[in-house]
């Protein structure tokens, strides 16, 4: 014969899964984990504190952790970047708890900095020497940018483009050359160095060239033709 359980029972029976799951859970707590906030916070203020000073315009989204994830609770994170290091655009950030416990954890994250920039104003073409109605100044998202960006005109007017480029599109440090200060056809001043000793004579320049560049010359008095690096306008220097 079947015998039924009495309503005490039952709550009794219910009573004492309710304290198995507070025991449980106070264990729990006991051991303690890593708040999801926590672990972020430490990869914000690594990305902050390797980023160059900027004044406004920067804006960081870090992605997790997911809240539903725990981790155990950590006395020593060490925070660092997961591959390439630079400090714009996309990255993976690593958050390595040392102790007492070992685990890690990978947070994507992207900077992205809005800052006033040079663009060419119309198409350029390779070896043009670069005017004042030639740029404009516009606010991008250089986060992605190929290259230093150029916030000042002044640094670009008078430089000479490596390769051409699109109207609206960014000058880049790397986009540039200094202008030629030597000519071909030009006469120039040759100075020979070497031991304390310096003699100066004349030359005429074969090749165009910019500061250290090496450029080919032809000395007036011996007729040689000699290479030497142009330092100045009209200088050019040889070492002996």
């Amino acid at each position: 014969m079947k015998h039924r359980s009495s309503p005490g029972r039952r709550y009794n029976h219910a009573v004492v899964t309710l304290m198995l799951m507070m025991m449980s859970t106070a264990a729990h707590a006991q051991i303690g984990v890593e708040s999801p906030d926590a672990i972020r916070n430490a990869a914000l203020s690594f990305v902050r504190a390797h980023l160059p000073a900027q004044s406004s315009g920067l804006h960081i989204h870090l992605d997790g952790p997911a809240s539903g994830i725990h981790f155990p609770r950590c006395t020593k994170l060490k925070v660092s970047y997961f591959g390439y290091s630079n400090p714009y655009g996309n990255q993976t950030i690593k958050v390595l708890c040392q102790a007492p416990s070992n685990w890690q954890i990978y947070l994507p994250v992207q900077v992205q900095v809005d800052q006033a920039v040079v663009i060419a104003a119309r198409p350029l073409t390779a070896g043009s020497v670069i005017q004042a109605g030639d740029l404009a100044v516009v606010r991008r998202n250089t986060s992605g940018l190929s290259g230093s960006a150029i916030r000042s005109p002044q640094a670009v007017i008078g430089k000479v483009l490596r390769f051409g480029t699109l109207a609206g599109q960014p000058i880049t440090t790397g986009m540039l050359n200094a202008p030629d200060v030597v000519h071909a056809g030009e006469q120039v001043t040759l100075y020979a160095e070497g031991d304390g000793i310096r003699i100066a004579t004349i030359a005429d320049a074969i090749e165009n060239g910019r500061p250290g560049q090496n450029i080919m010359v032809r000395n007036l008095q011996s007729g040689r033709i000699i290479r030497g690096t142009v330092t100045a306008q009209g200088h050019v220097v040889v070492n002996f």
